[in-house]
């Protein structure tokens, strides 16, 4: 895949197995926690990283060093529709502009040429970080949802649309679907 090196740090990226899924799980941030574990009571790492594995070919860790801190997913949910999602470490902040770079050069183009009309990702409303990042991808906040999952949280929804970058033509000088 590729490697990115900031004044901070080297990041690689690469498809992520279980081992890296579970190393980052095992060791995700709290607001990551309760966005992740919102279906599931039994906030279990493991089985999170059984489940991510199984869509192994559309999951990326971002790692510096020996340490994985990030998994990036993309999973197809329907012919079209596509679920994006991130879950990291505390050292989040080391990588995140590497993150970025990598959604954009790799995620979007792989999304394209997959036939993407619409990518989505939830977000739980009092997770800040997730939603500056997600707006910083250009994804659009669509609504609030409530009542979802086992404590009845609410959760933002953000998407990415071909009709919306059609429109808009560009995200920061990149488009997704152009």
């Amino acid at each position: 895949m590729q490697s990115w090196t900031s004044m901070r740090s080297s990041i690689e990226f690469r498809s992520a197995g279980y081992a890296d899924i579970v190393e980052v799980a095992r060791n995700m941030r709290p607001s990551d926690k309760r966005e992740l574990y919102a279906y599931d009571p039994t906030e279990n790492p493991e089985k999170l990283a059984r489940n991510l594995a199984a869509h192994e070919r559309y999951h990326w860790v971002a790692s510096s060093g020996w340490r994985p801190i990030v998994i990036l997913s993309a999973i197809e949910t329907a012919p079209t529709l596509w679920q994006v999602g991130m879950f990291a470490t505390e050292e989040w902040p080391r990588v995140s502009l590497g993150c970025t770079l990598f959604f954009r050069h790799e995620i979007y183009p792989m999304l394209e040429k997959a036939g993407c009309n619409r990518a989505e990702c939830r977000s739980y409303i009092h997770h800040a970080t997730a939603h500056k990042w997600l707006e910083v991808l250009g994804a659009e906040r669509e609504c609030v949802l409530n009542d979802v999952g086992i404590h009845r949280d609410t959760y933002i929804q953000y998407a990415w649309t071909r009709t919306a970058f059609e429109t808009k033509k560009t995200i920061d000088k990149m488009s997704l679907f152009c």
